[in-house]
């Protein structure tokens, strides 16, 4: 599976999250919690893109706070 197009990815005219449908998959994984392994985010209109935690070399990666990008 790849990169879906702008076109295909869920949408939020709104900004707050209101037409928006948040359904998690598998939990557990890489550590003891009960954290989804995959987060399904699907829109009004049927749009829908699935969102997993980052890896590299096999091991979840917890990526830097945009504010220290610079």
């Amino acid at each position: 599976m790849g990169r879906r197009p702008a076109t295909m990815r869920p949408r939020d005219p709104q900004g707050d999250g209101t037409g928006l449908r948040f359904e998690t998959g598998e939990h557990g994984g890489d550590y003891p919690d009960n954290m989804p392994q995959a987060i399904t985010v699907i829109d009004a209109q049927g749009r829908w893109a699935v969102y997993v935690p980052l890896r590299v070399g096999g091991e979840i990666v917890v990526p830097e706070s945009p504010v220290h990008w610079g």
